[in-house]
């Protein structure tokens, strides 16, 4: 994914930190220099990097560490609060019905797909998103943000036969006029030119939209930082999309791309499907860069999920059955993948990316199995000896060695939750994700 390689370099500088028997300038150099290794070896800009490294450097040294933080922590603490100075404040994105959003990038960028995204954010949190379509430089601009109009089911407009992109902006306007949250798909190139900038700049000029976004690649490297700079000398820029953050590139130039426009991210994309977008948080960012996870993010999941409370109950008293564990491994998967999930805990809690895949093909192989099992089988898996393990393997396609693996991780999470001090441990969890009021 974008920014692994970031999230490895800082944690292996915030590793060799902890490990420094004295903290002292020369240590501090060490950590710094590392921050600026693994910087520049993802695409950020030299003065930037020596700009950051810099203060980060300086503040450690100098900086009274606060409260009861030794120098040790107090120079991981300057680390992270530079560099969410650098990827922005963020915050919430505030738009109201009748607003427009202009979207601008370069072909290539995910601009297109990135409003229809934006379309379906703002739809969901109750708002009345319309599309405009005034890409005329790509023919099938056209085609794709219908198409995606259609799917999430709001209004559009474009006009595959106009060739001048403001007249499409202006029409779309007229139609719609004060109904609705307006995301304008403005015409890109599939490089910076004069001729992109005089069109941004009289588009700009001519409808003054409320909030302009600028689409990032964030695959692209340093030329991040180069379409920022052209994009903020012709336009307002209010804030930022990185696109393609699912992807696999290093992703240091998404960064300096912040420093040269001064605007904060709001939204990254994340995958291919219409909802695969977020709003961006800097401090969950590079808390989980510097190693020490999204345990926010991960509650913010696990209350999302409508919990089935007797099951709970039964298995914080270790009293639950296959039902109430094919329940937990539904609940588990609807938060998500196992591999992203990791990356919410601190450290991902030294699991390899590989266990964790191993682990989600497990459990959806644990699932087909239990599919197979009957209703008796389900609630007493004591009943299921050699003929009834065979049945099973059979009916579900796997071996019988998988089936008793099943068994046997269904008798250790059931021993795991009756040694956990009656569950007060989950009880406590639970708490946390705000499932208290259950009477337990």
């Amino acid at each position: 994914m974008v920014f692994d390689k970031l999230r490895d370099g800082f944690q292996g500088a915030v590793k060799g930190l902890r490990k420094a028997v004295v903290v002292d300038k020369k240590a501090v150099k060490e950590f710094t220099k590392e921050i600026q290794k693994t910087l520049l070896s993802s695409d950020v800009n030299v003065k930037l990097v020596l700009e950051l490294s810099k203060k980060i450097e300086e503040r450690g040294l100098l900086e009274k560490p606060p409260g009861a933080l030794d120098r040790r922590e107090n120079i991981i603490r300057v680390t992270y609060e530079e560099i969410v100075k650098l990827v922005g404040t963020g915050g919430d994105f505030e738009v109201k019905e009748n607003d427009r959003i202009l979207m601008v990038g370069v072909q290539g960028s995910g601009k297109t797909t990135t409003s229809g995204k934006l379309a379906s954010y703002f739809k969901k949190k109750g708002l009345n998103p319309r599309l405009i379509c005034a890409d005329t430089f790509r023919p099938a601009a056209y085609d794709q943000l219908k198409q995606i109009a259609d799917e999430i089911h709001v209004p559009f407009y474009g006009d595959n036969e106009e060739k001048k992109s403001l007249k499409i902006i202006e029409r779309g306007i007229q139609k719609f006029g004060d109904k609705g949250l307006v995301i304008i798909d403005s015409e890109g190139r599939h490089k910076l030119n004069k001729e992109l900038m005089d069109d941004i700049n009289e588009v700009y000029k001519k409808i003054r939209p409320d909030k302009i976004l600028l689409v990032l690649d964030s695959t692209i490297g340093q030329q991040a930082g180069e379409q920022a700079k052209a994009f903020k000398e012709s336009t307002r820029i209010d804030g930022l999309i990185l696109s393609k953050m699912d992807g696999t590139a290093k992703g240091g130039g998404a960064l300096s791309a912040c420093a040269v426009t001064g605007a904060p991210i709001y939204f990254i994309g994340v995958g291919e499907r219409t909802g695969d977008i977020e709003a961006f948080i800097p401090q969950r960012f590079v808390s989980k860069m510097l190693g020490f996870g999204d345990m926010e993010g991960l509650l913010e999941k696990a209350q999302q999920i409508d919990f089935d409370e007797e099951s709970a109950k039964r298995m914080i008293k270790g009293q639950f059955d296959l039902n109430d564990l094919y329940e937990q491994i539904e609940q588990m998967n609807s938060m998500g993948s196992l591999d992203k999930l990791m990356e919410m805990l601190p450290f991902k809690m030294n699991v390899p990316d590989e266990a964790a895949e191993l682990q989600q093909e497990k459990m959806s192989k644990f699932k087909i199995i239990m599919d197979s099992m009957t209703p008796a089988e389900m609630a007493d898996p004591s009943i299921i000896k050699k003929d009834r393990v065979e049945r099973i393997a059979k009916g579900s396609g796997t071996s019988a060695e998988e089936v008793r693996e099943l068994l046997s991780y269904y008798k250790r999470m059931k021993k795991m939750m009756k040694g956990m001090g009656g569950g007060r441990q989950m009880k406590r969890m639970m708490k946390k994700m705000g499932m208290g009021g259950m009477g337990m």
